[in-house]
């Protein structure tokens, strides 16, 4: 089995950013001891070299081995520079041969925007790493959205180059594809693959009821489980449960949707 935390969108920084969520969440990590842990960026507000060193040092508090991909927040003021001095990589990759699995992390932001892109180069570079690895597990992280998601606003969440994306997703059987950026706690499932996304982990930087959350993760051969577990409570909340490439349960999430269909303006059409 193979048991895995994904965190996101901490924004250190922020006026919105909750160091009680934080120490909950490092709590939780170091209890459980997962075998990896990954967050999909955003890890400052403002891309400010105080910001990362603050927070690199409350992340050196998790025990077990991560892997961190810079998100949009931390590209501003050449953030990128701090972010590799600090944190990580600007893209990585974390092999655990024990448990037959392969992450890998990649750079989806554009420097100074909101937008995202992987470009030609750096998606030679996922396939190339990608042939090297043997395990049977693929996982990939980075922060901008392949598919949109329901309840996320307007601004655009999804990568330029999202259709190459998810066409590396299908040629080389990558299992999950974890995401942040918008603060949803989400899953798609595309093909054989579940597209996985997280709210924001330590901060009130919320959407619509949603609460600041993590995803809890476990892969027992074919069946994979994620609960999205409360930063503040550490209530847990079956998201998705899937079962020999089989769907078995998933959360939905049509709130706006049907907020829409019951409204006056709507019935007034109707």
């Amino acid at each position: 089995m193979v048991e895995l935390i994904h965190w996101s969108d901490l924004h250190y920084g922020s006026s919105e950013f909750r160091k009680e969520y934080f120490d909950n969440v490092i709590d939780y990590i170091n209890d459980k001891k997962p075998d990896a842990v990954v967050c999909t960026g955003d890890f400052t507000h403002h891309g400010r070299k105080i910001e990362y060193k603050n927070v690199s040092e409350l992340l050196r508090q998790v025990k077990v081995p991560t892997l961190n991909v810079i998100g949009n927040h931390d590209a501003v003021n050449n953030g990128i520079v701090f972010f590799e001095r600090y944190i990580a990589p600007r893209r990585s990759t974390l092999t655990l041969k024990e448990k037959d699995i392969f992450i890998l992390g990649v750079r989806s932001p554009r420097d100074n925007t909101s937008e995202g892109e992987l470009c030609d180069e750096q998606i030679e570079w996922m396939t190339q790493q990608l042939n090297k690895s043997n395990e049977k597990i693929k996982v990939l992280a980075l922060h901008h959205h392949l598919v949109a998601v329901p309840s996320a606003g307007h601004k655009r969440g999804t990568l330029v180059d999202a259709g190459e994306a998810l066409q590396l997703v299908q040629d080389y059987d990558i299992s999950l594809v974890l995401q942040g950026h918008r603060h949803v706690p989400h899953a798609w499932c595309f093909g054989g693959s579940i597209l996985l996304y997280c709210g924001t982990s330590t901060s009130e930087k919320v959407r619509a009821d949603d609460n600041p959350c993590f995803n809890e993760i476990s892969i027992n051969n074919e069946k994979l489980e994620v609960y999205i577990v409360d930063s503040l409570t550490l209530e847990r909340n079956l998201l998705i449960r899937q079962d020999r490439g089989k769907i078995k349960y998933l959360k939905p999430r049509n709130d706006r949707i049907n907020h829409i269909i019951n409204s006056r303006i709507f019935q007034n059409f109707v």
